[in-house]
Parts: structure tokens; sequence; C-alpha cells
């Protein structure tokens, strides 16, 4: 049975006040990313550093290239 490719993961702090800041932060830098480096970011895990602080672990999905 074909192993499955290992997981790569990024890491990236957020600090905020409120969701909706929050939200548009993490919006924000996975646009970023994508058009930087032409990988898609998914949401893996979050944990809180404190009020307002929130460390992200993305996974890292290699974009396919279009078909044309």
């Amino acid at each position: 049975m074909p192993k499955k490719p290992e997981k790569i993961t990024l890491n990236h702090d957020f600090a905020f006040t409120s969701d909706a800041e929050f939200d548009a932060q993490i919006t924000a830098f996975r646009a970023a990313h994508e058009a930087e480096q032409g990988q898609i970011l998914a949401m893996d895990a979050r944990r809180s550093l404190g009020p307002g602080k929130v460390r992200v672990t993305f996974r890292v999905i290699e974009k396919k290239p279009r078909r044309g």
C-alpha cells in the first residue's frame, strides 16, 4: 500500500481584538501566502497563547496546475 505524503505544516501567530479582525487576518495571510508561494493553506489546528493571541497551524497544500 503506498504511503501518504508527509503532512507539511506552517505555524503563524496572530494578535487580534475581535473575532472579525482575526478572521480578516487569517484570510489576508492565506491569500498572501497563495500569491507568493503558489500553495493553499488549510487550517489544521489552533492554540491560544493568551487573551487576543492565537497560534494557528496550517496544512500546506500544493496547487494543482490548471488544465487548459
